[in-house]
C-alpha cells in the first residue's frame, strides 16, 4: 500500500521539519520512502512544499497532480495552491491560521483566509481543520 503525502506552508511553519519527521517515522518502521522539498523561498515567507512517497515500486519522489491521498497544509491558501495534486478521495487537512503571502503584501492586497477555508471546504469532500 501506498501513501503520497504533499506538505505546504509559508517559510517559518515548519514544513520541511514535519516533511522530515514524518519521513524518520516511516523509515523506522521499515518502509521505503522519497521525498523532495522546494524551500527556495523558505527564509522569506514564501511558498514551502514538501513532496513524501511512502510504500512499494517507487521511482520518483515527486507526486503527479491528482495523485496525493493527503494535502497537509500549515497555510490555507498554500493548500488552495496544492489542490490539483489531491486525488479524488483525498483528505486535506489545514490549518485556519493564516499567513499573507510575501507578494500580497509588497503589492498591498488583502488576503484573508476564511476566503481559503471556504474554498476547500466546497472543493474537498473530506477535509479537517485544525483550530489556530
Amino acid at each position: 500500500m501506498n501513501k503520497n503525502i504533499l506538505l505546504c506552508g509559508v517559510g517559518g511553519q515548519g514544513t520541511v521539519l514535519a516533511s522530515k519527521l514524518i519521513a524518520t517515522a516511516a523509515m523506522k518502521k521499515g518502509l521505503s520512502v522519497m521525498s523532495a522539498e522546494t524551500i527556495g523561498m523558505a527564509q522569506r515567507g514564501g511558498s514551502v512544499f514538501s513532496h513524501i512517497r511512502i510504500g512499494e515500486n517507487l521511482r520518483s519522489p515527486m507526486i503527479a497532480e491528482g495523485s496525493a491521498d493527503i494535502i497537509l497544509g500549515f497555510e490555507p491558501g498554500e493548500a488552495v495552491r496544492m489542490l490539483p495534486y489531491i486525488k479524488k478521495d483525498g483528505c486535506v487537512i489545514v490549518s485556519r491560521k493564516s499567513i499573507m503571502p510575501v507578494t500580497a503584501a509588497l503589492a498591498n492586497h488583502t488576503y484573508r483566509g476564511e476566503e481559503m477555508i471556504s474554498y476547500l471546504q466546497k472543493q474537498v469532500c473530506t477535509s479537517r481543520l485544525i483550530q489556530k
